[in-house]
């Protein structure tokens, strides 16, 4: 009997961790239906006609441009200054963060902190020239999560003219998925009615980068192996060569046979250490290469080696960083909010805090001058200076000078001015004197008159 209790109970853990394991799936997680589309689904679609092009899939193949360093540093130094962005949900008539907002700047979904987020999507949209980010909704039609989606091939296809995107990942898994639904970027988008092009452009650098690599490890390999060169003074065979060599070998470079570090030559040969270890290729030539590809991902050295300074570090995000920034914040806000919702003032947006970057006399100034207009909240500037902000209420307090005045205010600050100043007094006539009435020969009363 108890051996029976005991098998039930094995096979009731069985099937759960069996059901355990089923919903660990990645693909399940993200989309929370079937792998594949059934025969049936695939036959109700049809391929999406493109207008300049037949090739209705893309596919994403950046061959080993990520495991080349020179690349791998140009990515990393643009995808670790663009995750640093941070989201900000508009609504009008509304203040304090919404979810989307939460979403957006802490966990934008379950596996994924909001530094690796912003990372992978700027790595995808850098390497791959597109950025797909999938928003997962509860059935209730609650926002969940936020997925950034690697696809190896991606189909275009059509149902009842709505454009639907054809997901085909490397474990042979499928989804398709409308259009409309998906957060899409595009890096380079001249060629392709949807896709962004592809890198082709980038591929004689990193031909010129690979041959530069394996020729300087090939060259190192080499040089390291040769120590100097053993010359006969005389015309020998390749034999008595060899024998030559073998012999200075075994009586110099052997510890065994040579414990004082002396080499001894004849008046036969001609011995020429190599200390030189350089490889051969120019300075000029390495920084060609490398700035090509670092000209190609928006960087230059001094942001891939963290030596920027201000002025460095605002044409980066101008030039780099803001431009993508303008094109997330239009897609999320075009996919998330309805025509409705975004004429109401639903926005999404996302910047940095450039004043950061900035130097002491640089955040002095700024807050010395916007402080007195009252424009900035005392959480405001610590954040500016890298300080912990002031708890409670306290640091959205706006601090302001009394020096300046509200625009609506002025006219009702003179015009009660005027009315409470009392006008002044006329200056006060002194009364005539009487002595002199008789001698007042205008307009006065002449004698004997009544």
């Amino acid at each position: 009997m108890l051996g029976f209790y005991t098998l039930s109970i094995m096979k009731t853990l069985c099937i759960m961790w069996g059901d355990l394991m089923k919903q660990r799936g990645l693909f399940k997680t993200i989309f929370g239906g079937t792998p594949k589309t059934t025969m049936s689904d695939a036959t109700s679609y049809n391929i999406y006609s493109l207008l300049n092009s037949f090739q209705t899939t893309f596919y994403n193949n950046t061959g080993n441009a990520w495991d080349m360093d020179v690349v791998r540093s140009a990515v990393d130094a643009y995808c670790r200054n663009f995750a640093k962005l941070k989201a900000k949900h508009t609504r009008a008539g509304k203040t304090g963060k919404s979810k989307i907002e939460r979403l957006l700047n802490y966990r934008p979904n379950s596996q994924m902190e909001a530094y690796s987020f912003y990372y992978k999507v700027a790595a995808n949209l850098k390497l791959t020239n597109n950025a797909f980010i999938y928003p997962e909704f509860s059935p209730s039609g609650e926002l969940l999560n936020f997925w950034p989606l690697m696809s190896d091939k991606i189909g275009l296809l059509e149902k009842k003219g709505q454009l639907y995107l054809k997901f085909m990942f490397k474990t042979g898994k499928i989804k398709v998925v409308p259009y409309e639904s998906v957060i899409h970027m595009r890096g380079h988008f001249f060629n392709h009615d949807i896709f962004g092009s592809k890198n082709t452009a980038l591929l004689p650098a990193l031909e010129t980068a690979g041959a530069i690599n394996n020729g300087v490890s090939n060259f190192a390999k080499m040089i390291n192996s040769i120590r100097g060169i053993l010359s006969a003074k005389v015309t020998s065979k390749d034999e008595d060569l060899a024998k030559a060599r073998d012999k200075f070998v075994e009586n110099n470079f052997k510890i065994s046979s040579n414990g004082s570090g002396i080499i001894v030559t004849d008046n036969k040969m001609d011995y020429t250490s190599i200390n030189e270890k350089s490889t051969p290729i120019s300075k000029e030539h390495l920084a060609y290469v490398k700035n090509a590809i670092y000209d190609y991902f928006g960087v230059n050295e001094a942001i891939v080696q963290n030596k920027f300074d201000e002025n460095q570090w605002n044409a980066f995000y101008e030039g780099a960083i803001e431009p993508v920034s303008i094109q997330m914040s239009q897609c999320f806000t075009n996919i998330l909010f309805t025509e409705n919702e975004r004429n109401y003032g639903n926005e999404i947006t996302f910047e940095a805090n450039r004043l950061q970057y900035a130097s002491n006399t640089t955040k002095i100034s700024i807050v010395e001058k916007l402080a007195p207009l009252g424009v900035l909240r005392k959480n405001a500037i610590l954040e500016i200076f890298n300080m912990a902000p002031l708890p409670d209420e306290e640091g959205e307090k706006v601090i302001q000078s009394l020096n300046w005045i509200n625009a609506d205010k002025a006219d009702e600050y003179q015009t009660k001015d005027k009315e409470a100043t009392p006008p002044p007094k006329e200056d006060e006539v002194d009364p005539p004197d009487e002595t002199d009435e008789e001698t007042d020969d205008e307009g006065g009363v002449e004698n004997g008159d009544e």
